[in-house]
């Protein structure tokens, strides 16, 4: 006779997962999936390579549920650092480089941040001075402030990703605003700095 659960918090759904319950896996699916995806897309400009990896990276999280050792809170980083791992290992092997492979890939992301400035405020010559400054970002700097900002990773998540200590992540995020405040001057409407200070 199948186990009925009614524990719909995630201890429990990571609970029912562990046994192999598939509506749990489904769950744990969709709740993290898009963000993985997008994330992905950031690394490798191959979404076939993505989706491929995405589906690897589940695939593997149910078969071997056993015997991962991960808490339900962490699943999110690990999902995150091992779709990255992946990509990255894919790009290596195979060449599909975004304007060459170092010890980082090139690292896109679209900042919501950037749309809320251009979404409240049409000045174009603003709005241009904010894309300026995001992209002149190095690929690091770029990467520490979606996972830091988007995706509201805490500053050891993030080291963890990008395989380098705390301090440094800090240090990345720091230039980074600062370079961005540079560039952008004493505008007034920089208030998309009020959303960055809740980093300090």
């Amino acid at each position: 006779m199948r186990q009925v659960f009614n524990d719909d918090s995630l201890a429990g759904i990571w609970s029912r997962f562990k046994t192999g319950d598939q509506e749990a896996f489904a769950i744990l699916y969709n709740q993290h999936v898009d963000k993985l995806y997008s994330y992905g897309t950031k690394i490798c400009n191959d979404e076939d390579a993505v989706k491929d990896s995405l589906q690897e990276l589940f695939l593997e999280l149910f078969l071997k549920r056993d015997k991962i050792k991960v808490s339900p809170e962490n699943l999110k980083l690990y999902l995150t650092l091992a779709l990255k791992r992946s990509l990255v290992k894919k790009l290596q092997s195979g060449r599909k480089l975004i304007h060459g492979f170092n010890e980082t890939v090139d690292f896109e992301p679209l900042y919501s941040i950037e749309f809320q400035i251009i979404e409240q405020e049409r000045d174009r010559e603003i709005n241009q001075k904010v894309l300026s400054a995001l992209n002149q970002l190095p690929a690091k700097q770029k990467e520490a402030l979606y996972l830091r900002f988007n995706e509201s990773l805490e500053y050891p998540e993030i080291a963890a990703i990008l395989e380098i200590t705390v301090e440094s992540v800090r240090k990345q995020v720091h230039r980074a605003l600062k370079t961005v405040r540079e560039i952008i001057g004493k505008e007034p409407h920089v208030f998309m700095f009020a959303l960055f200070s809740k980093s300090r």
